[in-house]
């Protein structure tokens, strides 16, 4: 799964995602806050079976960046 297929999971999955590309800062998403990072931990357990903390998510400052948490799949 590359980059774009795990934005694009995660655009249909946490609707404040919609609009992001990989270099959107996270602060700049409308409603970026606590449940959004809850929305993300939860995507991540459910899609790609990764536990991940606030603190992983509150670390990263773009979507590109939340994304490459993930490791990559064939």
């Amino acid at each position: 799964m590359t980059l774009n297929d795990q934005l694009q999971a995660l655009r249909r999955d946490v609707d404040l995602f919609a609009g992001a590309t990989l270099d959107t800062p996270l602060a700049s998403l409308p409603h970026w806050g606590s449940l959004a990072v809850l929305l993300v931990i939860q995507h991540c357990e459910t899609q790609h079976g990764l536990a991940l903390t606030g603190t992983q998510i509150r670390g990263c400052s773009t979507v590109g960046d939340l994304l490459a948490l993930i490791p990559q799949q064939p």
